[in-house]
């Protein structure tokens, strides 16, 4: 929990005016992003309920094994499960595959604002009971320069101005994984560790912008969870977790289902890290003086 404590110490997105009432609080999980957060559902589709609290049959259509849940799908399934009838989880996630930030940005403005957006009757959400949680950057770094990657930053957080507008005040970013130590670099030429540097200094952009959006806006909460730990933990140590070391840079082996993208499993430990976070943020009511 070292990473929370950092986050406690550094930032002042826990204050007690925030409106993060804790994880078991949160009703509506609202998503944004590209193929590591893809179902297959958007806004044309029926609304999710507790029978499928996804929108789409169970685990939709995602970038891992057939039939298989990727991270959101484990959460809810696994780590939300137990709540009474009536307030079990409801996903909302307009995230496609391939998508950059401009993707997000579309996301957000045709998919979300026009119908989520307007608290509908069929979703009366409120600041408190809902959590946004965007996942992008890997395709943007793919392209990216050094200079260009604080202008994407800035138009993520553009994004995430107008979810605020909308209502919406407990927010989650994700940053990128270590995308040089996939197997896309290890079985082709490598090139990786050129890389590297763009997949840092977008880390580093996102969690400045993060602390920047708290100050400016104190009646909200906003974090970034570390996927580049998660997933680096998980490489570091692959046998602590369950795989070979074999399974490292192997593409269709138990940690990478593809060059590009992390198995069932390994998403499933994304699931457990961001839920192990979540549950460690104090709510408001818990914190000293309120």
């Amino acid at each position: 929990m070292a990473f929370i404590e950092e986050i406690f110490e550094e930032n002042e997105e826990y204050d007690a005016h925030a409106s993060w009432l804790g994880l078991d609080n949160i009703r509506y999980f609202v998503i944004f992003g590209a193929s590591y957060c893809d179902v297959g559902y958007d806004s044309s589709q029926p609304h999710p309920t507790e029978d499928r609290p996804l929108g789409v049959r169970w685990p939709g259509k995602t970038y891992t094994e057939a039939g298989t849940p990727n991270w959101i799908g484990h959460l809810v399934s696994q780590y939300l499960s137990g709540r009474p009838a009536g307030s079990g989880p409801l996903v909302f996630d307009y995230a496609a595959g391939g998508n950059q930030v401009e993707g997000v940005r579309r996301q957000i403005e045709t998919q979300f604002l026009p119908t989520l957006g307007r608290k509908p009757d069929w979703a009366p959400w409120t600041a408190s009971d809902t959590l946004f949680i965007t996942w992008v950057g890997i395709n943007d770094c793919a392209e990216a320069t050094m200079s260009s990657v604080p202008v994407s930053v800035k138009l993520l957080l553009d994004g995430q101005e107008q979810l605020y507008e909308a209502g919406a005040r407990n927010f989650v970013l994700i940053d990128v994984p270590p995308i040089h130590r996939l197997p896309v670099f290890a079985n082709f030429g490598g090139g990786g560790e050129e890389r590297a540097a763009i997949y840092a200094a977008w880390n580093k952009h996102l969690r400045e912008a993060v602390e920047a959006f708290s100050a400016a806006h104190p009646d909200a909460w906003a974090v970034v969870f570390s996927s580049w730990d998660t997933i680096s933990r998980v490489l570091d140590d692959p046998v602590e977790h369950g795989f070979s070391e074999e399974d490292v840079c192997l593409a269709g082996g138990a940690i990478w289902y593809d060059y590009l993208h992390p198995t069932s499993a390994v998403h499933d430990l994304i699931a457990w890290d961001l839920a192990a976070f979540l549950a460690a943020i104090p709510s408001r009511e818990d914190r000293p003086g309120t």
